[in-house]
């Protein structure tokens, strides 16, 4: 609560990220065991929202945007963004979240370009968003990874790896955005160059080096990657990047994934 009292404070003389703030926390509430619970309220959190975008804030635009976007697929807040409950209003909702997506992106928003690129690769029928082609697609794209957004650097690296979406094959560039899109906090992407480095090759472009790939399923498991812990018990298995260490890997499956050992 008293996070909140400061963030609003912070908004009243004129801070977007107080609002901005504040609207994430009301959105999501708090608890610790040593403070006061404080509940989500979505109605408290979109009028903060809301107050930020007036301030300019594009991860606002961004994030209410995204909400009105998809508020039907949201059982939490559709009802509160549609109060109307009818079609049209929802179409209309939907048009208000697309322009604040569009209006982020223009502003640089790396979210909001990638958000772009997916619904113009995809097409929306009641959006009249027709599916684009390879190079309006790569445009976007291109401008979000750009922009830093780890998503898209993921998706982009993925694209470069397999020669598809309009981009030509590049093994060593899709390393290079696998590990950019890592060092953001993308556990996929750990993984992803983690593999491709485990295996090497690609043409001789890329060199195999199983001691960095096993650092990189570390990292994915430390963020939270399931296989980036599986890949972690076959290298301790085999003795991959690592020495080898039945007992860790035992551990690792019985602890980490829930799997019992065979000598159990």
């Amino acid at each position: 609560e008293r996070a909140a009292l400061l963030y609003k404070l912070a908004g009243n003389r004129g801070s977007a990220e107080g609002w901005f703030n504040l609207g994430h926390l009301l959105w999501n509430g708090h608890s610790t065991p040593t403070t006061n619970t404080l509940h989500p309220n979505k109605e408290a959190s979109l009028e903060s929202f809301w107050k930020a975008i007036n301030l300019g804030d594009m991860d606002a635009m961004y994030f209410v945007g995204v909400q009105y976007l998809w508020a039907d697929d949201n059982e939490d807040c559709g009802d509160l963004i549609n109060k109307q409950n009818d079609d049209i209003a929802t179409v209309r909702k939907r048009l208000e979240g697309l322009g604040l997506v569009e209006t982020a992106a223009k502003l640089g928003h790396g979210g909001a370009l990638h958000h772009l690129a997916l619904l113009n690769r995809n097409g929306d029928e009641e959006l009249k968003i027709a599916s684009c082609d390879d190079n309006k697609f790569k445009d976007l794209l291109d401008k979000a990874a750009d922009a830093g957004d780890t998503d898209a650097l993921f998706l982009r690296a993925h694209c470069l790896l397999n020669g598809e979406d309009g981009y030509n094959r590049d093994p060593v560039m899709a390393l290079g955005g696998f590990l950019e899109a890592a060092e953001g906090g993308h556990a996929d992407a750990a993984v992803s160059a983690g593999a491709m480095l485990h295996r090497g090759g690609f043409g001789g472009t890329v060199q195999r080096d199983r001691r960095r790939a096993f650092e990189l399923y570390q990292e994915a498991a430390e963020l939270g990657s399931i296989e980036g812990w599986r890949n972690l018990v076959s290298c301790y298995a085999l003795g991959e990047g690592v020495p080898r260490c039945e007992e860790t890997a035992k551990y690792i499956a019985r602890t980490m994934l829930k799997e019992e050992s065979s000598d159990d």
